[in-house]
This record gives C-alpha cells, structure tokens and sequence, in this order.
C-alpha cells in the first residue's frame, strides 16, 4: 500500500498518512503527494465535476503527454554541463536520500 520506492533507506516524509480532498487533485498537488510518499487519497468529486466548476486542469494532463519541445509552455534543455548542483549532490558523504 501507499506510493511504490524502489529504495527502502529514501525519506518517508508522510509515510503511514491519508489525504482528503474536495476535488481530485491537480497536478501540482499530486506530484507533492508522489513526494511526500502519501499511503493515500481520497476525494468527493472527479476532474469532471471540477472542470463543470470552471477548475479544469485537463489540458495539462494532455500536455504532459507530448514531447518537451511541442508542449504549451516548451521546455528546452540548457547547458546540461552547468549542472554544478547535481554534481555536490551526487557527492554529498552525508546527503539524506530522497
């Protein structure tokens, strides 16, 4: 039960807790549920019901689907080598893991 980690040792932020909600959560909020390792969530009404409402985040589970460069908002890679950050993080001795 509750979101799948490949690595047992990661974070367990909200390990054990449940969410409820109005409405299905967007996109945002479900990606901070993914993160924070939430067991589960329960909500009254469906994305069709929120878009009736004037809520509609359908477009941007379509978006997701397409290629980075054909999205809404394109998203382009910049100079991958300036990562400077990842690099302290992958080295990090004493780095929590996520």
């Amino acid at each position: 039960m509750g979101s799948p980690d490949p690595f047992p040792e990661r974070a367990r932020m909200l390990k054990g807790c449940t969410i409820y909600t109005s409405g299905a959560p967007c996109p945002m909020c479900m990606s901070a549920i993914y993160w924070a390792r939430l067991d589960a969530v329960y909500f009254a009404c469906d994305l069709k019901a929120t878009a009736e409402i004037g809520f509609s985040d359908a477009y941007q589970y379509e978006d997701f689907k397409k290629p980075l460069d054909q999205r809404l908002i394109p998203i382009r890679q910049k100079l991958p080598e300036g990562a400077i950050a990842y690099a302290a993080w992958r080295h990090k001795p004493d780095k929590h893991p996520y």
